[in-house]
């Protein structure tokens, strides 16, 4: 991995944990924890991890490079339960817009801390089951695309000899190792193309 895609790769997983922090402050607090706990890089996770009851080695799962981002998310979905957040819209906001959600929970006094028992009991609908198993398989395939394999269609004649135009081909990026893609904008389940734009 080159060294901006490594700078990368930590700043994101900064950001993942201390931008929350001024919200956590709020939330720690209605939960019963001291505050000052929630600007702590890293360890606010672990904490959120003891108030949501969840297991604790899911901590140390954040530290493996860019799954730990998926799985940092996953820590303030959990922990964004037991305060009776349990809609697709409220941990969309938790995980995208945590800066300024998390923050909205943790300082208005209508939001209150209920405990992880309350996540225990509460049953998911079967539209909410889907999205939720659509979304993991997105990230799957995405995670198996950037570290384990993907697919490349060859573009042009050069490797005539050997391939043929528009052969396709699968790359190990366990042998050639991962990396960060070049384009700011990718399409799941399909091969470098937008399909409605056919580009």
């Amino acid at each position: 991995m080159a060294q901006n895609e490594l700078f990368t790769v930590i700043f994101i997983s900064l950001l993942l944990v201390i931008l929350p922090a001024p919200g956590l402050f709020g939330m720690f607090k209605k939960a019963g924890v001291e505050p000052w706990k929630a600007v702590i890089p890293f360890y606010n996770t672990w904490v959120m991890l003891e108030i949501a009851e969840r297991p604790r080695h899911w901590f140390f799962w954040q530290f493996i490079p860019v799954v730990g981002w998926f799985i940092t998310l996953g820590i303030i979905i959990e922990f964004v339960k037991p305060f009776g957040k349990f809609k697709f819209y409220q941990h969309a906001l938790a995980t995208l817009g945590g800066v300024f959600y998390l923050p909205y929970v943790g300082f208005n006094k209508k939001d209150k801390f209920h405990g992880p028992a309350v996540a225990r009991i509460h049953k998911k609908s079967a539209a909410r089951e889907w999205i939720d198993a659509g979304i993991f398989a997105i990230v799957a395939a995405t995670l198996i695309r950037t570290f384990i394999f993907e697919a490349y269609t060859i573009p042009t004649g050069s490797m005539e000899k050997t391939l043929l135009v528009n052969d396709f081909l699968f790359v190990s990026k366990l042998s050639y190792g991962p990396r960060i893609p070049n384009t700011p904008l990718a399409v799941p389940f399909v091969h470098h193309t937008v399909p409605v734009l056919n580009s």
